[in-house]
């Protein structure tokens, strides 16, 4: 028997219950919050930014490009630059084209000629025959350094020699040859003209891998409307070689013609190396653009006639 069994029944109380938990009250409906002004601002911004995405897909804006103006310091500075960078590749053919040039210069002047009687046509000659060398060395010296110019890797030796239109550089020269001869007959002036004009032939032919005929057209109409800069870069100094050499031959005796072909060579190897590297310049910066070893190629300062494609 336990301690409250002498309790009267109704005397004992249950135990109230617990409450009953807290239930959350459940969340109120979610509505989409209306769109305020700025949001109706955003939405159209973005509206207008994608339609002016859409129509720039569909017609690029194209920006004007700024060509910028040949300069002959520029070409100048181009020249040194891959002189600089490839010595032997300007100087080896250099040595072997102009010692050839002044041994046929030398034979022709002071045997040849003398000889024969033929005094009053050696001024015609000697310049047709400086230019001779030249076309023939530039035109193999577009294809040794003109990567260079473009900041790209030049081909190997022995490629460039398997791959050099040999046949093209030399009827380029026989033709070069006998239209400024023939033009130096008369006045100095149309020969100088024909020096210009058709100066860039053996670097076009190289470059652009055309035809004879098209490098002569091509070197026209690329000289024509800067051919004050190549008279006054090219020719003009061209010019100067041929009457240093004249004098000195008109100087020196006869009988000395090693002194003669010295002097032939020197000049012709001075002449011919800063000569050649100017033309090749000048070529690569009008056709492709190129602005030398370490700057970028400009396409826009390409001003090839016919176009990029034909490129």
């Amino acid at each position: 028997m336990s301690e409250y069994d002498d309790e009267p029944a109704g005397l004992l109380k249950p135990l109230p219950e617990p409450p009953p938990p807290r239930s959350r009250p459940p969340d109120p409906p979610q509505f989409p919050a209306a769109e305020t002004p700025l949001d109706d601002q955003a939405d159209l911004r973005r509206r207008i930014l994608r339609r002016r995405h859409l129509r720039y897909r569909r017609h690029p804006r194209r920006t004007p490009l700024v060509r910028h103006p040949l300069h002959p310091l520029e070409l100048l500075s181009m020249a040194m630059r891959t002189a600089r960078l490839e010595p032997a590749r300007v100087l080896v053919p250099a040595l072997v084209i102009f010692g050839l040039d002044a041994f046929q210069s030398t034979w022709f002047t002071e045997i040849s000629t003398d000889h024969l009687g033929l005094e009053s046509v050696t001024t015609a000659v000697i310049f047709s025959a400086s230019t001779l060398g030249l076309t023939f060395y530039s035109g193999m010296l577009e294809r040794l350094v003109g990567a260079v110019e473009r900041n790209q890797t030049p081909q190997p030796v022995g490629q460039v020699l398997a791959t050099l239109p040999w046949i093209r550089l030399v009827v380029a020269e026989a033709i070069l040859l006998v239209v400024t001869a023939a033009a130096a007959l008369f006045l100095i002036i149309p020969a100088l003209v024909v020096g210009t004009l058709c100066a860039l032939v053996g670097p076009l032919i190289n470059l652009l891998d055309c035809s004879v005929p098209e490098a002569f057209r091509r070197s026209i109409r690329m000289v024509w409307p800067h051919f004050w800069i190549v008279l006054v870069m090219i020719t003009i100094p061209l010019a100067v070689e041929h009457e240093v050499v004249v004098l000195i031959k008109d100087l020196v005796p006869h009988e000395r013609v090693f002194l003669v072909f010295f002097t032939n060579f020197v000049m012709g190897l001075s002449f011919g190396v800063a000569l050649g590297l100017v033309e090749v310049s000048l070529t690569e910066r009008l056709v492709t653009g190129a602005h030398g070893p370490g700057n970028d190629v400009r396409s826009e300062d390409a001003e090839l006639p016919g176009g990029a494609a034909a490129t």
